[in-house]
């Protein structure tokens, strides 16, 4: 596809041509010269941007010419017009005309500069080798006739690569390949040693149409800076922002900002903290956490930019409110923005209106203006860098990294040992990282026709295809070796530390916590370290590694037991809570006329166990809540002292308003009456410390994947194992008989037949990580960030939240509910506009939601340890931008 079929068969409105004064020998941005001289035309390629040749452009040009034709000199002032190619394809501009191409080969490695012919009358003079005679080194008889566009054989030995070509009186320009040479061109030469100006001269020489570029772009922004409350500046640390920048603060505007992204270049870190009054916006997400899930960036697939700046930026604008922002973003940059209006309205931000002042001006515009201004610049420029941004970014080209290896080989060595352990892993080939393919999901058209011709294949829908065997490392492998990172020192909580062992977490925002939690890395390798290195079954087995298990899947039990403070009880696994509440549902002896009392506010798993037992002459006694969302504690008592019921089944932590029921004083009220009390613990244990013995309950039943654990495990505790089991088999007996058995003692009675032994095991390594947390410091932080997010959903107009009123009385659970929106489209919008995940719909409460008068349910986000400040702040954003899109 052409560039043209690119822009959809429109040509975009840009200067196609440069002029040039040939009386001062100088660049013009204008068709006049201050000299009063016109301007001669020079055609320019596509994208027909054109910037100076900075210092490092001419250092690296000046090595290769001085490599191929000795030491000529080269003049101060350069140009370099950007043009297509596989990686770095620049045509070089001096004298007023086309001096030679500068390219970066990725294969290779290598940098070439290939001498056009109408720079010969400027360095014919001083070239002193790398000058091929073609009446001496051509086979006979094979030159004759016209020779610009013939090949001949080379009967001596000649370096390849461009040559000066000397045939008679005549000079051109051939390339030595193989042994032979393709001559372009030969022709009579008139060599000329022209002024050599600086670019202060030329800066001179562009004075007035400098002068009229900077009215005009005032103008622009004088414009439209009221046409929001207020005015900012978008600052990146490169050139077009620092132009911006200055243009924006001479026309009344200093308020600015920078998203630091974490990935930054050192320099430009260094370059904006140095400019006054810009204000530095921390970082999205964990680049090294995210890219460990996503993979490389491409660039048909920046996920990265969402992380790193779209979501900082929400944040900053929800908290800056509407308004205008001056960028500086030009046409010649890319195809896609040949077509920037003046003014924009963010597409992923109704609050910012983005103006464009400098759109029109080409990068030799740019830095005309700031050395015109004496403006300091990116030390990066002069050190041979373009494209000045992240450093890993996958628009920036092979050559610029290429560079970055020898200026900051720290940060290239983490990228690259990131790259080469993701290679392995998908058993993609080595060129895949040396060549810089990484750079694209699907290859371009260019891309694609490097690998053909290099044997390099790729599938049907042009991604690198994997030739090696997989390598599957395990998780703490990879992470440590590809990307290792600085120790965090925090104040606090320390959130920042405790995320980096949940990989998953790193290019969204999950809030669902309360269906189910992550599981940091130490569970995961518990897990694996069970598969890989002693699975056996637990129980009577005398081998080694059935005793390893056996032990640790018993001490699994003892750390989870102490962690609820249930030592002196029984601590059965589950799969999860639903199966430990029917465990003390069908391990009870019922009679008609039993009363079981329970809450408005359970969970669907504490209710059907219940009203499944009126089939038996059990009555169910539902309390309500009151307006603040708590228990109706006196409901509560009266319906216990009027008929004392067999069984109390309470949530300890409501899952759709966060209430936290008191348990204590619910259990006195059951121990007065003889009532038995079985609390819910699964939105409490991640939470909240938990004592089942202070508490005074007499089962306790709670999930391990909502503490971090792994799914497909749960927990029953008893004060005493006065059910009957459900499930028989073996592993529960301590004999049997033709007759009978005698059930085994302990836990291992209600845990017939092989259990999660893996599953287990992961969970008692979750409760180890929590402790060394500590369990009160999770629950003050939760509370904190609770608040947060209840008093930032409240200040938004249009939505309605639902949650316990007391802060010490809740847990990280908010439901909230959108004017004219359904759960389910607030949920799909905060996902596909935010990357926020978080539940919508009745969460299995639907008696709850009928009680509270919401026949759709609600949104739910739900918080956890390794929830951020940022993300809750996100999260109210967002919903304020749903809002206002009603």
């Amino acid at each position: 596809m052409s560039n043209k079929e690119m822009y959809m068969g429109r040509e975009p409105p840009v200067k196609k041509v440069l002029f040039w004064c040939d009386r001062c020998n100088v660049p013009l941005i204008g068709q006049k010269c201050g000299c009063g001289a016109e301007g001669k035309k020079i055609s320019l390629l596509q994208p027909y941007e054109v910037r100076p040749a900075l210092k490092g452009d001419m250092d690296l040009i000046t090595r290769l010419v001085h490599e191929q034709f000795g030491t000529v000199p080269l003049p101060r002032i350069m140009l370099l017009n950007k043009t297509g190619g596989v990686d770095r394809a620049d045509l070089v501009i001096a004298h007023g005309g086309r001096f030679g191409w500068l390219t970066f080969d990725p294969v290779n490695r290598r940098f070439n500069f290939d001498i056009a012919p109408e720079a010969l009358p400027y360095i014919l003079d001083h070239a002193s080798k790398g000058i091929v005679d073609l009446d001496s080194v051509a086979a006979p008889g094979e030159v004759r006739g016209r020779i610009g566009g013939k090949k001949f054989t080379l009967t001596a030995n000649v370096p390849e690569g461009t040559v000066i070509v000397k045939y008679r009186n005549r000079y051109g320009t051939g390339t030595v390949k193989e042994g032979q040479i393709r001559v372009k061109e030969v022709v009579t030469v008139e060599t000329r040693r022209p002024a050599n100006p600086d670019w202060n001269v030329a800066i001179r020489k562009n004075q007035t149409q400098l002068k009229n570029l900077e009215q005009e772009a005032i103008r622009t922004i004088r414009r439209h800076m009221n046409d929001r409350p207020t005015a900012n500046v978008s600052f990146s640390g490169g050139k077009d922002s620092t132009a911006v920048l200055h243009l924006a603060r001479k026309a009344g505007i200093e308020k600015a900002f920078f998203i630091d992204t974490g990935i930054e270049i050192r320099e430009t870190l260094d370059f904006v903290a140095s400019r006054p009054g810009v204000e530095i916006i921390e970082k999205g997400g964990d680049f090294w956490q995210a890219v460990e899930k996503a993979g490389p960036p491409g660039k048909d697939n920046r996920w990265c930019c969402k992380l790193l700046k779209l979501q900082p930026l929400k944040l900053y604008l929800a908290g800056v409110g509407p308004c205008v922002t001056v960028q500086g973003n030009r046409w010649y940059e890319s195809w896609n923005r040949a077509s920037l209006e003046e003014t924009s309205q963010n597409p992923a931000n109704p609050l910012q209106l983005n103006v464009s002042p400098i759109r029109t001006w080409r990068a030799l515009e740019v830095f005309l203006y700031l050395w015109w201004q004496k403006v300091e610049i990116n030390p990066l420029y002069d050190m041979g860098l373009e494209r000045i941004g992240c450093f890993l970014c996958p628009s920036m080209l092979e050559s610029e990294y290429e560079l970055l290896r020898e200026t900051h080989p720290d940060m290239v060595a983490r990228w690259d040992a990131f790259l080469e352990k993701w290679a392995e892993r998908k058993g993609l080939p080595d060129e895949y990282c040396r060549w810089g393919l990484w750079r694209w999901r699907a290859l371009p058209p260019k891309m694609r026709e490097v690998c053909r011709n290099r044997g390099i294949a790729f599938n049907d829908d042009y991604s690198v295809r994997a030739t090696k065997e997989k390598v599957v490392r395990p998780a703490e492998a990879v992470r440590g070796e590809a990307a290792p990172g600085p120790e965090i020192e925090e104040e606090g909580f320390p959130v920042e530390r405790i995320r980096r062992d949940f990989p998953i977490l790193g290019d969204i925002v999950y809030l669902d916590n309360a269906a189910t939690s992550f599981s940091p890395e130490a569970v995961v390798e518990a897990m694996v370290e069970f598969e890989h290195r002693y699975r056996a079954n637990v129980g009577r087995g005398v081998h080694r590694l059935t005793q390893i298990a056996s032990q640790r899947y018993w001490h699994a039990h003892e750390k989870v037991a102490a962690f609820i403070g249930g030592k002196d009880g029984v601590t059965v696994f589950t799969k999860n809570t639903t199966e430990a509440v029917n465990m003390v549902a069908q391990g009870l002896s019922w009679k008609p006329g039993d009363r079981v009392v329970t809450t408005i506010l359970e969970h669907h798993s504490n209710l059907l166990p219940w009203t499944h037992l009126k089939k038996q002459g059990v009555e169910v006694v539902v309390i309500p809540i009151k307006p603040d969302a708590s228990l109706d504690l006196d409901a509560f008592r009266e319906a216990v002292e009027a008929a004392p019921p067999r069984l109390v089944a309470v949530t300890h932590a409501s899952n759709v308003l966060g209430t936290v029921t008191p348990v204590e004083e619910i259990a006195r009220i059951c121990h007065e009456h003889g009532s038995l009390l079985l609390v819910d613990g699964a939105q409490s244990v991640p939470h909240m410390p938990v004592d089942v013995a202070r508490i005074g309950c007499d089962f306790f039943c709670f999930s391990g994947h909502k503490m971090l654990g792994p799914t497909g495990t749960g927990v029953l505790w008893m004060k005493e194992p006065i059910l009957e089991p459900t499930v028989f088999g073996g592993g529960m007996v301590e004999a049997v008989t033709a007759d009978g058995f005698t059930p085994a003692a302990g836990y291992q009675q209600y845990e017939a037949g092989t259990p999660n032994i893996g599953g287990g095991i992961g969970l008692g390594a979750a409760v180890g990580y929590l402790e060394k947390i500590g369990m009160e410091e999770v629950r003050q932080y939760e509370e904190e960030l609770t608040t947060r997010l209840i008093d930032g959903l409240k200040g938004i107009e249009g939505v309605h939240v639902y949650a316990a009123e007391d802060p010490a009385a809740r847990i990280g659970v908010v439901s909230f509910t959108i004017d004219g929106l359904h759960p389910h489209e607030v949920a799909q919008q905060l996902d596909e506009g935010a990357e926020i995940m978080v539940r919508s719909g009745h969460h299995c409460c639907m008696p709850l939601m009928e009680h509270l008068g919401l026949p759709e349910g609600t949104v739910r986000a739900s918080l956890a340890l390794y929830t951020t400040r940022k993300e809750v702040d996100l999260l109210v954003a967002s919903v304020a931008e749903i809002c206002r899109g009603l």
